[in-house]
Protein backbone atom coordinates (compact mmCIF):
# COMPACT_ATOMS: atom_id res chain seq x y z
CA UNK A 1 0.00 0.00 0.00
CA UNK A 2 1.50 3.55 -0.77
CA UNK A 3 2.37 5.17 2.54
CA UNK A 4 1.04 9.19 1.18
CA UNK A 5 2.04 10.61 4.51
CA UNK A 6 5.88 9.49 3.42
CA UNK A 7 5.44 10.84 -0.16
CA UNK A 8 4.16 14.38 1.31
CA UNK A 9 7.68 14.24 3.44
CA UNK A 10 9.62 13.36 1.05
CA UNK A 11 8.48 15.57 -1.47
CA UNK A 12 9.61 18.52 0.42
CA UNK A 13 13.06 17.08 0.48
CA UNK A 14 15.43 19.44 -1.58
CA UNK A 15 17.46 17.13 -4.64
CA UNK A 16 20.38 18.16 -2.21
CA UNK A 17 19.25 16.34 0.53
CA UNK A 18 17.77 14.00 -1.32
CA UNK A 19 21.15 12.61 -2.43
CA UNK A 20 22.23 12.63 1.15
CA UNK A 21 19.95 10.59 2.26
CA UNK A 22 20.75 8.14 -0.59
CA UNK A 23 24.13 8.23 0.64
CA UNK A 24 23.36 7.57 4.17
CA UNK A 25 21.60 4.44 2.72
CA UNK A 26 24.68 3.39 0.79
CA UNK A 27 27.00 3.77 3.82
CA UNK A 28 24.42 1.61 5.88
CA UNK A 29 24.08 -1.05 3.67
CA UNK A 30 28.33 -0.74 2.64
CA UNK A 31 29.58 -0.82 6.59
CA UNK A 32 27.34 -4.00 7.41
CA UNK A 33 28.75 -5.79 4.37
CA UNK A 34 31.94 -4.67 4.00
CA UNK A 35 32.95 -2.71 7.43
CA UNK A 36 36.73 -3.10 5.92
CA UNK A 37 35.59 -0.98 2.87
CA UNK A 38 33.99 1.67 4.89
CA UNK A 39 36.95 1.82 7.46
CA UNK A 40 39.25 2.51 4.66
CA UNK A 41 36.72 5.53 3.55
CA UNK A 42 37.06 7.16 7.01
CA UNK A 43 40.91 7.04 7.14
CA UNK A 44 40.73 8.92 3.93
CA UNK A 45 38.63 11.55 5.79
CA UNK A 46 41.06 11.31 8.74
CA UNK A 47 44.04 11.51 6.56
CA UNK A 48 42.77 14.74 4.96
CA UNK A 49 42.76 16.45 8.56
CA UNK A 50 45.78 17.89 10.53
CA UNK A 51 46.58 16.35 13.93
CA UNK A 52 45.14 17.89 16.69
CA UNK A 53 47.46 19.49 18.47
CA UNK A 54 47.33 22.16 21.08
CA UNK A 55 50.09 24.60 20.33
CA UNK A 56 48.75 27.74 22.34
CA UNK A 57 46.89 28.93 19.38
CA UNK A 58 43.52 27.27 20.83
CA UNK A 59 40.58 29.66 22.04
CA UNK A 60 40.38 29.18 25.65
CA UNK A 61 37.04 31.48 25.94
CA UNK A 62 35.33 29.98 23.42
CA UNK A 63 36.14 26.47 24.68
CA UNK A 64 34.52 27.86 28.12
CA UNK A 65 31.62 28.85 26.28
CA UNK A 66 31.56 25.37 24.69
CA UNK A 67 32.08 23.79 28.14
CA UNK A 68 29.13 25.01 29.51
CA UNK A 69 26.88 23.49 27.49
CA UNK A 70 28.64 20.03 29.02
CA UNK A 71 30.52 19.88 31.82
CA UNK A 72 28.03 21.72 34.65
CA UNK A 73 25.39 19.66 33.55
CA UNK A 74 27.19 15.89 34.07
CA UNK A 75 29.01 17.70 37.12
CA UNK A 76 27.10 15.47 39.84
CA UNK A 77 27.89 12.01 37.69
CA UNK A 78 31.52 12.65 36.82
CA UNK A 79 32.32 10.74 39.66
CA UNK A 80 30.06 7.56 38.95
CA UNK A 81 31.45 7.98 35.53
CA UNK A 82 34.99 7.20 36.61
CA UNK A 83 33.75 4.16 37.74
CA UNK A 84 31.67 2.97 34.56
CA UNK A 85 28.27 4.22 36.14
CA UNK A 86 26.09 6.45 34.06
CA UNK A 87 22.76 8.17 35.16
CA UNK A 88 20.53 10.00 31.96
CA UNK A 89 17.53 11.20 32.00
CA UNK A 90 16.95 9.85 35.50
CA UNK A 91 17.84 6.46 34.25
CA UNK A 92 21.04 4.40 35.59
CA UNK A 93 23.22 1.55 34.35
CA UNK A 94 26.21 0.18 35.55
CA UNK A 95 28.71 -1.09 33.50
CA UNK A 96 31.39 -2.54 35.75
CA UNK A 97 34.13 0.34 34.78
CA UNK A 98 34.58 2.73 32.82
CA UNK A 99 36.31 0.71 29.86
CA UNK A 100 33.50 -1.65 30.39
CA UNK A 101 30.63 0.87 29.03
CA UNK A 102 28.37 -0.62 26.73
CA UNK A 103 27.91 2.12 24.27
CA UNK A 104 25.23 0.25 22.35
CA UNK A 105 22.90 0.04 25.62
CA UNK A 106 19.04 1.13 26.16
CA UNK A 107 16.97 1.25 29.04
CA UNK A 108 13.32 0.01 29.04
CA UNK A 109 11.63 3.13 28.81
CA UNK A 110 11.88 3.52 25.10
CA UNK A 111 11.67 1.35 22.21
CA UNK A 112 12.20 2.38 18.81
CA UNK A 113 14.02 5.91 19.69
CA UNK A 114 16.89 5.40 22.14
CA UNK A 115 18.06 8.87 23.17
CA UNK A 116 19.82 7.45 26.33
CA UNK A 117 22.38 5.85 24.19
CA UNK A 118 22.81 8.71 21.92
CA UNK A 119 23.21 10.98 25.09
CA UNK A 120 25.88 7.66 26.30
CA UNK A 121 27.54 8.42 23.28
CA UNK A 122 27.80 12.68 23.17
CA UNK A 123 30.26 11.97 26.17
CA UNK A 124 29.01 15.27 27.27
CA UNK A 125 30.42 13.67 31.05
CA UNK A 126 34.00 13.65 29.81
CA UNK A 127 34.08 17.25 29.38
CA UNK A 128 33.16 17.93 33.37
CA UNK A 129 35.79 15.02 34.08
CA UNK A 130 38.59 16.65 32.00
CA UNK A 131 37.87 20.13 33.37
CA UNK A 132 37.64 18.57 36.97
CA UNK A 133 41.28 17.20 36.13
CA UNK A 134 41.35 14.79 39.33
CA UNK A 135 43.57 12.00 38.60
CA UNK A 136 40.95 8.99 39.08
CA UNK A 137 38.49 10.65 35.95
CA UNK A 138 41.51 11.34 33.96
CA UNK A 139 42.30 7.90 34.01
CA UNK A 140 38.89 6.84 33.72
CA UNK A 141 38.48 9.01 30.58
CA UNK A 142 42.12 7.12 28.72
CA UNK A 143 40.16 4.15 30.35
CA UNK A 144 36.74 4.76 28.14
CA UNK A 145 38.46 6.18 24.98
CA UNK A 146 40.51 2.37 24.86
CA UNK A 147 37.18 0.92 25.81
CA UNK A 148 35.28 2.37 23.27
CA UNK A 149 37.78 1.64 20.06
CA UNK A 150 37.85 -1.58 21.16
CA UNK A 151 34.00 -2.81 21.87
CA UNK A 152 32.59 -0.09 18.48
CA UNK A 153 32.09 -1.59 15.26
CA UNK A 154 30.75 -0.01 11.63
CA UNK A 155 29.21 -3.16 10.98
CA UNK A 156 27.09 -3.65 14.35
CA UNK A 157 22.93 -3.00 13.66
CA UNK A 158 22.19 0.13 14.62
CA UNK A 159 25.38 1.86 15.32
CA UNK A 160 24.71 4.56 12.96
CA UNK A 161 21.81 5.93 15.62
CA UNK A 162 24.21 5.44 18.17
CA UNK A 163 27.73 5.41 18.94
CA UNK A 164 28.18 6.23 15.60
CA UNK A 165 25.19 8.74 15.11
CA UNK A 166 26.74 11.59 13.33
CA UNK A 167 24.66 14.25 15.86
CA UNK A 168 26.33 12.43 18.77
CA UNK A 169 29.81 12.30 17.56
CA UNK A 170 29.51 15.95 16.78
CA UNK A 171 28.78 16.91 20.65
CA UNK A 172 31.28 14.34 21.67
CA UNK A 173 33.85 16.44 19.82
CA UNK A 174 32.45 19.93 21.21
CA UNK A 175 32.74 18.54 24.87
CA UNK A 176 36.33 16.70 24.55
CA UNK A 177 37.62 19.19 22.80
CA UNK A 178 36.01 22.36 24.99
CA UNK A 179 37.26 19.99 28.00
CA UNK A 180 40.74 19.19 26.18
CA UNK A 181 41.48 22.38 25.77
CA UNK A 182 40.41 23.82 29.38
CA UNK A 183 42.08 20.86 31.34
CA UNK A 184 45.48 22.34 29.32
CA UNK A 185 45.24 25.62 30.53
CA UNK A 186 44.96 24.33 34.00
CA UNK A 187 48.02 22.44 33.83
CA UNK A 188 47.65 19.94 31.27
CA UNK A 189 46.41 15.86 31.19
CA UNK A 190 48.99 12.86 31.13
CA UNK A 191 51.08 12.67 28.22
CA UNK A 192 49.45 9.21 27.90
CA UNK A 193 45.76 10.54 27.80
CA UNK A 194 46.78 13.53 25.78
CA UNK A 195 47.91 11.14 22.83
CA UNK A 196 44.79 9.20 23.14
CA UNK A 197 42.66 12.36 23.22
CA UNK A 198 44.88 13.84 20.47
CA UNK A 199 44.06 10.30 17.71
CA UNK A 200 40.38 9.94 18.97
CA UNK A 201 39.96 13.69 18.47
CA UNK A 202 41.26 13.26 14.76
CA UNK A 203 39.19 9.76 14.48
CA UNK A 204 36.02 11.64 15.58
CA UNK A 205 36.66 14.55 13.04
CA UNK A 206 37.50 12.01 10.50
CA UNK A 207 34.09 10.56 10.89
CA UNK A 208 31.66 13.36 10.84
CA UNK A 209 33.78 15.44 7.94
CA UNK A 210 32.23 12.09 5.94
CA UNK A 211 29.06 11.97 7.35
CA UNK A 212 27.86 15.46 7.72
CA UNK A 213 23.87 15.51 7.92
CA UNK A 214 22.33 17.31 4.46
CA UNK A 215 20.03 14.63 4.57
CA UNK A 216 18.54 16.06 7.75
CA UNK A 217 19.68 19.96 7.74
CA UNK A 218 18.56 22.21 10.96
CA UNK A 219 19.98 21.45 14.13
CA UNK A 220 22.02 18.16 12.94
CA UNK A 221 24.08 20.51 10.20
CA UNK A 222 24.66 22.94 12.96
CA UNK A 223 26.33 20.39 15.63
CA UNK A 224 28.67 19.23 12.77
CA UNK A 225 29.58 22.01 11.00
CA UNK A 226 30.16 23.57 15.47
CA UNK A 227 32.10 20.42 15.78
CA UNK A 228 34.77 20.70 13.00
CA UNK A 229 34.82 24.56 13.08
CA UNK A 230 36.13 23.99 16.88
CA UNK A 231 38.71 21.37 16.02
CA UNK A 232 40.25 23.26 13.39
CA UNK A 233 40.11 26.73 14.85
CA UNK A 234 43.29 25.20 17.29
CA UNK A 235 45.09 24.20 14.04
CA UNK A 236 47.69 26.19 11.85
CA UNK A 237 47.65 23.51 8.51
CA UNK A 238 43.78 23.59 7.82
CA UNK A 239 43.67 22.61 4.35
CA UNK A 240 42.38 25.72 2.04
CA UNK A 241 39.65 23.75 -0.09
CA UNK A 242 38.41 21.94 3.21
CA UNK A 243 37.87 25.90 4.57
CA UNK A 244 36.59 26.97 1.39
CA UNK A 245 33.65 24.02 1.73
CA UNK A 246 33.68 24.98 5.63
CA UNK A 247 32.83 28.07 5.07
CA UNK A 248 30.49 28.12 2.24
CA UNK A 249 28.17 24.98 4.38
CA UNK A 250 28.11 27.61 7.70
CA UNK A 251 26.93 30.07 5.76
CA UNK A 252 24.34 28.39 3.76
CA UNK A 253 23.30 26.96 7.54
CA UNK A 254 22.94 30.11 9.15
CA UNK A 255 21.04 31.78 6.65
CA UNK A 256 18.77 28.64 5.83
CA UNK A 257 18.03 27.82 9.90
CA UNK A 258 18.60 30.92 11.82
CA UNK A 259 15.92 33.38 11.05
CA UNK A 260 16.55 36.95 10.78
CA UNK A 261 14.49 37.51 14.14
CA UNK A 262 17.33 35.21 15.23
CA UNK A 263 15.10 32.19 16.30
CA UNK A 264 15.87 28.90 14.44
CA UNK A 265 13.63 27.49 12.07
CA UNK A 266 12.46 24.58 13.82
CA UNK A 267 10.86 27.05 16.47
CA UNK A 268 12.19 25.20 19.92
CA UNK A 269 13.20 26.78 22.76
CA UNK A 270 15.60 23.83 23.24
CA UNK A 271 17.35 23.60 20.15
CA UNK A 272 17.55 27.35 20.06
CA UNK A 273 20.10 26.99 22.70
CA UNK A 274 21.80 24.64 21.06
CA UNK A 275 22.14 26.88 17.97
CA UNK A 276 23.52 29.64 19.92
CA UNK A 277 26.02 27.60 21.04
CA UNK A 278 26.94 26.51 17.20
CA UNK A 279 26.86 30.53 16.26
CA UNK A 280 29.36 31.03 19.09
CA UNK A 281 32.04 28.79 17.44
CA UNK A 282 31.14 30.41 13.91
CA UNK A 283 31.09 33.66 15.06
CA UNK A 284 35.11 33.25 16.56
CA UNK A 285 36.25 30.33 14.04
CA UNK A 286 39.39 31.77 12.87
CA UNK A 287 38.91 29.27 9.91
CA UNK A 288 35.71 30.71 8.65
CA UNK A 289 36.27 33.97 6.44
CA UNK A 290 35.84 37.48 8.89
CA UNK A 291 32.30 37.92 6.63
CA UNK A 292 31.24 34.67 7.57
CA UNK A 293 32.12 34.86 11.25
CA UNK A 294 30.52 38.33 11.02
CA UNK A 295 27.51 37.03 9.76
CA UNK A 296 27.23 34.18 12.47
CA UNK A 297 27.66 37.29 14.94
CA UNK A 298 24.67 39.20 13.34
CA UNK A 299 22.29 36.12 13.59
CA UNK A 300 24.20 35.21 17.58
CA UNK A 301 22.91 38.68 18.54
CA UNK A 302 19.42 38.57 17.37
CA UNK A 303 19.53 35.10 18.94
CA UNK A 304 19.94 35.70 21.92
CA UNK A 305 17.54 38.41 22.01
CA UNK A 306 15.20 35.77 21.18
CA UNK A 307 16.31 33.01 23.64
CA UNK A 308 15.31 35.40 26.30
CA UNK A 309 11.85 35.99 24.75
CA UNK A 310 11.03 32.41 24.79
CA UNK A 311 12.42 32.37 28.24
CA UNK A 312 10.27 32.28 31.19
CA UNK A 313 10.40 34.42 34.29
CA UNK A 314 11.25 31.17 36.55
CA UNK A 315 14.50 31.26 33.98
CA UNK A 316 13.63 28.09 31.74
CA UNK A 317 12.30 27.87 28.08
CA UNK A 318 8.76 27.67 26.49
CA UNK A 319 8.14 24.00 25.62
CA UNK A 320 6.69 24.17 22.34
CA UNK A 321 7.60 21.34 20.07
CA UNK A 322 10.28 19.02 20.95
CA UNK A 323 11.83 20.63 24.34
CA UNK A 324 12.39 19.99 27.85
CA UNK A 325 14.46 21.40 30.64
CA UNK A 326 18.09 20.50 31.51
CA UNK A 327 18.96 19.51 28.21
CA UNK A 328 21.04 22.83 27.60
CA UNK A 329 21.96 25.27 30.29
CA UNK A 330 19.52 28.58 30.75
CA UNK A 331 20.59 31.58 29.24
CA UNK A 332 20.99 32.70 32.79
CA UNK A 333 23.97 30.92 32.50
CA UNK A 334 24.95 31.72 29.27
CA UNK A 335 23.67 35.05 29.61
CA UNK A 336 24.17 36.43 33.13
CA UNK A 337 22.29 40.07 32.01
CA UNK A 338 19.37 39.30 30.28
CA UNK A 339 18.08 41.65 27.34
CA UNK A 340 15.10 44.04 28.59
CA UNK A 341 11.99 42.82 27.45
CA UNK A 342 8.67 45.27 26.88
CA UNK A 343 5.13 44.39 27.08
CA UNK A 344 5.14 43.03 23.88
CA UNK A 345 8.24 41.21 22.23
CA UNK A 346 6.92 39.76 18.98
CA UNK A 347 9.67 37.33 16.53
CA UNK A 348 7.85 38.13 13.68
CA UNK A 349 9.54 35.41 11.02
CA UNK A 350 9.09 32.72 13.78
CA UNK A 351 5.47 33.35 14.35
CA UNK A 352 6.22 34.03 18.34
CA UNK A 353 4.80 36.58 20.92
CA UNK A 354 5.18 37.16 24.52
CA UNK A 355 2.78 39.75 25.99
CA UNK A 356 3.67 40.42 29.72
CA UNK A 357 1.93 42.69 32.75
CA UNK A 358 2.74 43.00 36.32
CA UNK A 359 1.52 39.95 37.23
CA UNK A 360 0.91 37.85 34.23
CA UNK A 361 2.54 36.70 31.49
CA UNK A 362 2.00 34.40 28.04
CA UNK A 363 4.27 33.14 25.19
CA UNK A 364 2.07 32.67 21.61
CA UNK A 365 2.30 30.44 19.50
CA UNK A 366 1.15 31.87 15.59
CA UNK A 367 3.22 30.31 13.24
CA UNK A 368 4.30 27.21 10.81
CA UNK A 369 4.44 23.89 12.63
CA UNK A 370 8.49 23.93 11.48
CA UNK A 371 10.93 24.40 8.27
CA UNK A 372 8.84 22.59 5.02
CA UNK A 373 12.32 20.45 4.59
CA UNK A 374 12.07 19.04 7.52
CA UNK A 375 9.22 19.96 10.26
CA UNK A 376 10.45 16.67 12.43
CA UNK A 377 10.24 18.25 15.94
CA UNK A 378 7.24 20.42 15.16
CA UNK A 379 3.96 19.95 16.96
CA UNK A 380 0.47 21.44 15.97
CA UNK A 381 0.83 23.70 18.90
CA UNK A 382 -0.95 26.43 16.63
CA UNK A 383 -2.71 29.13 18.58
CA UNK A 384 -1.45 27.92 21.99
CA UNK A 385 -0.19 29.98 25.01
CA UNK A 386 1.48 29.31 28.29
CA UNK A 387 0.65 31.38 30.54
CA UNK A 388 2.67 32.48 33.88
CA UNK A 389 1.06 33.71 37.09
CA UNK A 390 3.12 36.06 39.31
CA UNK A 391 6.03 34.77 38.08
CA UNK A 392 5.39 30.36 38.20
CA UNK A 393 4.00 28.49 35.39
CA UNK A 394 0.67 28.49 35.21
CA UNK A 395 -1.53 27.11 31.85
CA UNK A 396 1.30 24.64 30.15
CA UNK A 397 2.34 23.13 26.95
CA UNK A 398 2.33 19.01 26.97
CA UNK A 399 6.12 18.69 26.51
CA UNK A 400 7.69 16.48 24.87
CA UNK A 401 8.13 13.00 27.24
CA UNK A 402 10.20 11.56 24.83
CA UNK A 403 10.74 10.69 21.15
CA UNK A 404 9.93 6.99 21.06
CA UNK A 405 6.62 6.33 18.21
CA UNK A 406 3.89 5.53 20.28
CA UNK A 407 0.05 6.75 21.80
CA UNK A 408 2.55 9.50 24.34
CA UNK A 409 4.40 11.27 21.34
CA UNK A 410 1.12 11.08 18.91
CA UNK A 411 -0.62 12.62 21.95
CA UNK A 412 1.90 15.40 22.71
CA UNK A 413 1.85 16.44 19.23
CA UNK A 414 -1.60 16.39 18.44
CA UNK A 415 -3.68 19.81 18.07
CA UNK A 416 -6.09 18.08 20.73
CA UNK A 417 -3.68 17.95 23.33
CA UNK A 418 -2.71 21.77 23.12
CA UNK A 419 -4.60 24.91 24.55
CA UNK A 420 -5.00 26.72 20.72
CA UNK A 421 -8.97 26.57 19.32
CA UNK A 422 -9.18 23.33 17.73
CA UNK A 423 -11.88 20.51 16.11
CA UNK A 424 -11.97 17.61 18.20
CA UNK A 425 -11.79 15.22 15.43
CA UNK A 426 -9.78 17.48 13.37
CA UNK A 427 -5.58 17.35 13.71
CA UNK A 428 -3.98 19.68 10.82
CA UNK A 429 -0.60 17.68 10.76
CA UNK A 430 -0.23 14.38 9.98
CA UNK A 431 2.81 12.57 11.29
CA UNK A 432 4.72 9.37 10.47
CA UNK A 433 6.93 7.39 13.32
CA UNK A 434 8.91 9.61 15.51
CA UNK A 435 9.68 12.78 13.37
CA UNK A 436 8.39 12.29 10.11
CA UNK A 437 5.72 15.02 9.05
CA UNK A 438 3.26 14.57 5.89
CA UNK A 439 0.30 17.14 6.05
CA UNK A 440 1.99 20.19 7.15
CA UNK A 441 -0.12 23.21 8.77
CA UNK A 442 1.22 27.01 9.48
CA UNK A 443 -0.63 29.66 11.61
CA UNK A 444 0.45 33.57 11.34
CA UNK A 445 0.52 36.74 13.11
CA UNK A 446 -2.29 38.64 11.71
CA UNK A 447 -2.02 41.55 14.12
CA UNK A 448 -0.16 42.94 16.41
CA UNK A 449 -0.92 45.97 18.46
CA UNK A 450 0.86 48.06 21.41
CA UNK A 451 -0.24 51.61 23.23
CA UNK A 452 -1.12 52.92 25.91
CA UNK A 453 -4.53 51.19 26.81
CA UNK A 454 -4.00 47.72 24.73
CA UNK A 455 -1.97 45.53 23.85
CA UNK A 456 -3.14 42.85 21.41
CA UNK A 457 -1.96 40.06 19.69
CA UNK A 458 -3.99 38.03 16.92
CA UNK A 459 -3.37 34.86 14.66
CA UNK A 460 -4.76 32.51 12.72
CA UNK A 461 -5.05 29.19 10.74
CA UNK A 462 -6.50 28.62 7.26
CA UNK A 463 -7.51 24.91 6.84
CA UNK A 464 -9.86 23.24 3.99
CA UNK A 465 -12.30 22.86 7.17
CA UNK A 466 -12.24 26.50 8.35
CA UNK A 467 -10.53 29.22 9.63
CA UNK A 468 -8.93 29.35 13.81
CA UNK A 469 -8.15 32.38 14.86
CA UNK A 470 -7.26 33.67 18.89
CA UNK A 471 -6.50 36.93 19.58
CA UNK A 472 -4.69 37.50 23.14
CA UNK A 473 -5.29 41.11 25.15
CA UNK A 474 -3.56 42.03 28.18
CA UNK A 475 -6.12 43.82 30.68
CA UNK A 476 -5.20 45.95 33.75
CA UNK A 477 -1.68 44.43 33.60
CA UNK A 478 -2.60 41.34 35.94
CA UNK A 479 -5.23 39.68 33.14
CA UNK A 480 -4.96 38.11 29.94
CA UNK A 481 -8.08 37.78 28.01
CA UNK A 482 -8.39 35.47 24.86
CA UNK A 483 -11.25 35.56 22.11
CA UNK A 484 -11.24 32.17 20.47
CA UNK A 485 -13.29 31.91 17.15
CA UNK A 486 -13.71 28.70 14.82
CA UNK A 487 -15.85 28.94 11.39
CA UNK A 488 -18.31 25.80 11.12
CA UNK A 489 -17.99 22.56 12.58
CA UNK A 490 -19.11 24.23 15.78
CA UNK A 491 -20.14 20.90 17.54
CA UNK A 492 -16.82 19.67 17.89
CA UNK A 493 -15.49 23.26 18.72
CA UNK A 494 -13.20 23.12 21.70
CA UNK A 495 -10.08 24.25 24.13
CA UNK A 496 -7.97 22.22 26.04
CA UNK A 497 -6.09 23.90 28.66
CA UNK A 498 -3.27 22.04 31.26
CA UNK A 499 -2.47 23.69 34.73
CA UNK A 500 0.17 23.04 36.35
CA UNK A 501 -0.05 20.53 39.03
CA UNK A 502 0.88 22.32 41.88
CA UNK A 503 -1.64 24.53 41.64
CA UNK A 504 -4.75 23.91 43.69
CA UNK A 505 -8.42 23.54 42.40
CA UNK A 506 -9.85 25.97 45.48
CA UNK A 507 -13.40 26.81 44.28
CA UNK A 508 -15.46 25.71 40.73
CA UNK A 509 -18.26 27.40 38.79
CA UNK A 510 -20.08 26.62 35.61
CA UNK A 511 -17.83 29.76 34.64
CA UNK A 512 -15.23 30.23 37.18
CA UNK A 513 -11.93 27.95 38.19
CA UNK A 514 -10.05 29.39 41.30
CA UNK A 515 -6.48 27.67 41.73
CA UNK A 516 -3.87 28.76 44.47
CA UNK A 517 -0.73 27.45 44.89
CA UNK A 518 1.05 29.22 48.70
CA UNK A 519 -0.32 32.73 48.65
CA UNK A 520 -0.58 33.08 44.98
CA UNK A 521 -4.39 32.94 43.72
CA UNK A 522 -4.86 32.36 39.30
CA UNK A 523 -8.39 32.89 38.15
CA UNK A 524 -9.74 30.90 34.97
CA UNK A 525 -13.25 32.92 33.86
CA UNK A 526 -15.28 31.70 30.90
CA UNK A 527 -17.13 35.32 29.49
CA UNK A 528 -18.51 33.38 26.36
CA UNK A 529 -18.57 29.93 26.18
CA UNK A 530 -18.84 27.36 29.20
CA UNK A 531 -16.22 24.78 31.11
CA UNK A 532 -17.18 21.32 29.80
CA UNK A 533 -15.39 19.45 32.44
CA UNK A 534 -12.08 19.37 34.26
CA UNK A 535 -9.96 16.30 35.71
CA UNK A 536 -6.41 14.80 36.14
CA UNK A 537 -4.27 15.92 33.17
CA UNK A 538 0.07 15.29 32.74
CA UNK A 539 2.50 17.32 31.16
CA UNK A 540 6.10 17.02 30.47
CA UNK A 541 9.05 19.37 31.47
CA UNK A 542 11.82 17.19 31.85
CA UNK A 543 12.95 14.02 29.24
CA UNK A 544 11.23 10.65 30.80
CA UNK A 545 9.42 12.26 33.35
CA UNK A 546 6.11 12.94 33.82
CA UNK A 547 4.42 15.71 35.84
CA UNK A 548 0.72 15.88 37.29
CA UNK A 549 -1.48 18.62 35.88
CA UNK A 550 -5.25 19.44 36.01
CA UNK A 551 -7.11 19.13 32.55
CA UNK A 552 -9.89 21.84 31.94
CA UNK A 553 -11.82 21.74 28.97
CA UNK A 554 -13.80 24.46 26.86
CA UNK A 555 -16.44 24.91 24.46
CA UNK A 556 -17.79 28.19 22.75
CA UNK A 557 -21.25 29.03 21.58
CA UNK A 558 -22.08 29.63 18.35
CA UNK A 559 -24.63 28.69 15.61
CA UNK A 560 -22.52 28.47 12.48
CA UNK A 561 -19.58 30.60 13.82
CA UNK A 562 -18.43 29.49 16.60
CA UNK A 563 -16.88 32.38 19.73
CA UNK A 564 -15.10 31.80 22.64
CA UNK A 565 -14.06 34.09 25.44
CA UNK A 566 -12.04 33.48 28.66
CA UNK A 567 -9.18 34.99 30.44
CA UNK A 568 -6.76 34.25 33.43
CA UNK A 569 -6.42 36.71 36.16
CA UNK A 570 -3.80 37.07 39.06
CA UNK A 571 -6.12 37.35 41.98
CA UNK A 572 -3.12 37.18 44.82
CA UNK A 573 -3.39 41.07 45.62
CA UNK A 574 -6.68 40.76 45.83
CA UNK A 575 -7.39 37.22 47.75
Amino acid sequence: MINKSLIRAASRVSPRMLAYHLKRAARNKIARKSPGLYARYIDGKIASLPAFRLTGRENLPLAEKVAAFYAPKYQDIAADAAQGTLTLFGHRLEFGAPEAINWHATIAAEDDFHLWRQKLGHMGFVCSMLVDGHPDQLDAVARMIDGYQASTRYDEPGAFTSYLFPYSVSHRMLALISGFIIAQSKGGVPAELETKLQDFLRWNAGFVLGNIEHELKNNHVERNLAALCLYLDALNDVPAGLARRLDRDVADIVEACILPDGLLAERSAMYQGLAVMALMVFAEARVLTPATRAFAQERLDQAMRAWAIMTHPDGEISLFNDSWWGEVPTINDVLPKRPPLSELEVLEHAGYARVQGKNILAIFDAGPIGPTWNPGHGHADFLSAEVDVDGLRFIVDPGTYQYSTGERRLCERAAQSHNGPCWADIDPVEYQGCFKVGKMAAAEMSETEISANDVRVTGQLELKQGTLRRTLRLLNRNTISFEDYWSGHQTLAKVTLLVQGNWKLKNSSKRQLVFSLRHHVAVITVNNGEIVNFGSGEWSKRYLESELATKVVLRPKGAVAAKLEWSVTSNTERS
